[in-house]
């Protein structure tokens, strides 16, 4: 009789602490705002399909050394969270503009493996545990999954230069290795700050 009595008051010990878990949890929980990163919450990015909402669709910047997506909202808002749906990117910055001391400040650094299982680069890159206020965002691209490293002898300006050699196959032979910038490529991006419950 003892034994069924402990095992009864085990269960039922046990469900009372499963439930409170979960009433902590979902009070721990974070509730995300709407994506105001939209077009159609008046925000504003260099490219339509930036923030379009549409998955299917890709922003693209051109093939320079600099390569860069911004994104403006309507007025200066609180930024948590920032998913960034990847066409491409490798190494890049997330930078919000600090309305305090007029200057990019970069909040997140991303330099990826390239094979990422059977994808050429992550699809999803989300960024959270972010404190700012801004009303600008920017994506800062340094390499793409689609940028090539070619061998010159003689620089071009404007080259992006990753290493400068001596010898090739044994002889002496000075040359540079230098990145072909791609058209870097954006799904979508998502900004999303904590809503009051």
């Amino acid at each position: 009789m003892d034994v069924r009595k402990y095992i009864g008051v085990s269960l039922l010990f046990a469900t009372c602490i499963s439930l409170s878990g979960c009433v902590w949890s979902s009070l721990l929980s974070n509730s995300w705002s709407e994506n105001f990163g939209l077009a159609s919450y008046g925000s504003k990015a260099n490219h339509p399909a930036l923030n379009d909402g549409k998955l299917d669709t890709v922003a693209a910047v051109a093939a320079t050394n600099e390569r860069i997506f911004t994104l403006r909202f309507p007025e200066v808002k609180p930024v948590r969270k920032i998913i960034i749906h990847n066409g491409n990117l490798f190494w890049f910055h997330v930078d919000y503009w600090d309305l305090d001391k007029f200057e990019w400040r970069t909040v997140h650094s991303v330099r990826q493996l390239r094979d990422i299982g059977t994808e050429r680069a992550p699809s999803e890159i989300v960024i959270d545990r972010l404190n700012c206020r801004t009303n600008t965002i920017r994506i800062n691209v340094s390499r793409t999954v689609d940028d090539k490293v070619v061998t010159k002898v003689m620089l071009s300006p404007g080259d992006k230069v990753v290493d400068r050699r001596t010898t090739l196959a044994g002889a002496y032979y000075p040359h540079f290795r230098v990145i072909q910038p791609a058209w870097a490529q954006v799904r979508e991006i998502e900004v999303y700050h904590l809503a009051s419950k």
